[in-house]
């Protein structure tokens, strides 16, 4: 009689015992991930990469590879990859024992560009002395920006004002290895030649860029003043051509033409870099004026490097 006393009393306690270990061993339950992380950028292991459970400080690292091993809580909900230089992310665990993710770098925009331009220019028939400077932002992503203004005169009557604002914008690929680039110039130039001329002229040119080969199309308005009564002003297009010779040491070959209702500019340029100097050769006619135009100059290059952080996940 005793002893099923004893025996009621233990089973008893076995039973409260068992009551408080059941919820206690859901509480603590545990899963292992593993997994491998590489870079969206060439898809390469990460070395290094700290893998925690999210809201936690339960944490490893990646091994030289990419790979990692954890072992969370069963109600952990997500795991935070994070890597010097590339974004962090967080990764929702859902019941997953193997888990490969990527990271994705911060976007790094590198330009190696020019920013100032100065040059000597002459116009060798009727502006002999004159300057031009020109100023370009550094490529941040697609985009750069750059204006030039230049003067030529003879001291006395004859002169010739050119400025203009420069939009390097867009590109589209036409296949994979093909890219079509543009720029946007606006132009304006005022051109006053003693008992010949006296005009203004307002441009818009596109530049089309593929490989080495530039199409130029574009509208314009000239504008002549009262005294040149035998020319109309009015509006014209703009077509040419740009071409630069990468075996010839990057000379460029320009040439435009501009088609008005009684009157027809030609523009033919030829730059030729020497090292750091730069050097070009200009030919320009409309109506009865024509001019030679021949500069020197140089470039100042400097590098740029702008860090963005990349979008989220």
């Amino acid at each position: 009689m005793y002893c099923m006393l004893n025996l009621r009393k233990l089973r008893s306690k076995l039973i409260i015992i068992l009551i408080f270990l059941i919820p206690t061993t859901f509480s603590f339950g545990q899963i292992t991930i593993t997994g491998r992380i590489l870079s969206e950028e060439d898809s390469t292991g990460l070395p290094g990469v700290s893998i925690i459970e999210f809201g936690t400080s339960n944490g490893v690292m990646a091994d030289l590879n990419g790979n990692y091993k954890i072992v969370v809580s069963d109600t952990a909900k997500f795991l935070e990859y994070s890597y010097v230089g590339f974004v962090s992310r967080k990764v929702l665990i859902n019941g997953q024992t193997v888990i490969n993710t990527s990271l994705k770098p911060y976007i790094i925009y590198e330009a190696f560009d020019q920013k100032i331009g100065l040059f000597l220019q002459s116009g060798l028939v009727n502006t002999p002395y004159g300057a031009k400077f020109y100023y370009s932002t550094p490529v941040v992503g697609p985009l750069s920006v750059g204006f030039q203004v230049a003067y030529m005169t003879d001291f006395k009557l004859n002169q010739r004002f050119d400025a203009g604002l420069s939009f390097s914008s867009y590109r589209f690929m036409l296949r994979p290895g093909a890219w079509l680039y543009g720029s946007v110039d606006f132009n304006y130039r005022k051109l006053i030649i003693h008992n010949s001329m006296d005009m203004v002229s307002y441009s818009i040119e596109n530049y089309a860029k593929i490989y080495d080969h530039n199409i130029i199309l574009g509208l314009s308005k000239i504008e002549y003043s009262p005294e040149n009564s035998d020319n109309n002003s009015g509006y014209g297009i703009i077509a040419g051509y740009k071409k630069d010779f990468r075996k010839l040491d990057y000379l460029t070959l320009t040439y435009k033409m501009g088609f008005y209702k009684e009157t027809i500019e030609y523009h033919l340029q030829i730059d030729l870099p020497i090292k750091r100097v730069k050097t070009f050769l200009a030919f320009n006619k409309i109506d009865d004026y024509h001019e030679i135009m021949i500069g020197i100059g140089f470039n100042t290059y400097y590098y740029y490097r702008y860090q963005k952080n990349a979008n989220k996940y």
